[in-house]
């Protein structure tokens, strides 16, 4: 029984590090790095793990509770990933996800997994479009931040997944808001794969390992066909994948909890394209030592 359950806790050990690994895309930084309107960043210099170099790594505990119809606690799983950049080109990257899910006091070693897509999640050789389409204000506390609203259309075997994204010029994360919507093969959405993520909270001091970073604060509700997914996050530019710490539950069709979870930051590596794996950089510095190759 301990080991069906710690096949499962593996499985969506693995699937939880694969979708912490779906690009979260950053936004036009043309003015932090001095660069003329007419230069146009890459999709991976925009990619918060593309924009790293071979070797950036990072590793984060997450601790699941399943829930009963009660309101119990059925079982608690821990689980660490460890998440490795191991290739990047122009148009894909390729991530290697470790696990170690501990269950009952036992540990499981997963095999690792290798992920690719492309920096706007499409899976290889699938196309995908993107477009300007206007303008709007993203409102977050007191601030009006002016944004570009780009389009982003992922084709998906038969379907297509349509991702607005409110991209700011100035305020970190960039991102400051995205809305998915998946289309069925009829070209229509579906009401129950939706998902919104909003920045809620900006220059906010966390401390991520030995320092305190400004953060953002965001929020996501997701809707699949087995309910709603909730989460929020801390995120810092500085750190691959931008997540630093999350809290998260799963509701049932009939809003029913049945699981929740945290995530922190145990440790990470950041690399250029053109330094050893052992030296430490910025997300700035690595971006910059690479584009200045």
């Amino acid at each position: 029984m301990k080991h069906a359950i710690a096949r499962r806790c593996m499985q969506a050990a693995l699937g939880w590090a694969a979708i912490l690994s779906l690009p979260l895309l950053c936004g036009d930084v043309r003015a932090e790095m001095n660069l003329a309107p007419s230069e146009q960043l890459s999709a991976r210099d925009l990619h918060v793990w593309g924009r790293f170099g071979i070797g950036t790594w990072k590793q984060v505990r997450i601790v699941t509770e399943s829930i009963g119809s009660r309101g119990e606690v059925l079982d608690t799983t821990t689980t660490e990933t460890k998440t490795t950049l191991i290739r990047a080109d122009a148009t894909h990257l390729t991530l290697r996800i470790e696990a170690l899910v501990e269950v009952a006091g036992k540990r499981f070693q997963s095999q690792p997994q290798i992920v690719e897509f492309g920096y706007y999640g499409e899976a290889p050789n699938e196309p995908t479009e993107l477009k300007t389409i206007g303008t709007a204000q993203v409102t977050i506390g007191d601030r009006q931040c002016p944004c570009q609203v780009r389009q982003v259309v992922a084709s998906v075997g038969q379907q297509k997944q349509v991702t607005k994204l409110f991209v700011s010029d100035e305020v970190e994360p960039y991102i400051l808001r995205r809305d998915t919507t998946v289309l069925n093969a009829d070209n229509k959405p579906d009401a129950k794969q939706q998902t919104t993520a909003e920045v809620v909270g900006l220059d906010r001091p966390y401390r991520v390992l030995h320092d305190v970073r400004p953060t953002a604060y965001e929020r996501t509700i997701q809707k699949t066909p087995r309910g709603t997914n909730f989460t929020d996050d801390v995120t810092c530019t500085d750190v691959p994948g931008g997540i630093v710490a999350r809290t998260a539950k799963e509701l049932d069709e009939e809003g029913h909890l049945v699981r929740r979870s945290t995530l922190e930051l145990v440790d990470y590596k950041t690399v250029a394209d053109n330094d050893e794996p052992s030296k430490f950089l910025t997300r700035r510095e690595a971006r910059r030592a690479r584009r200045g190759r």
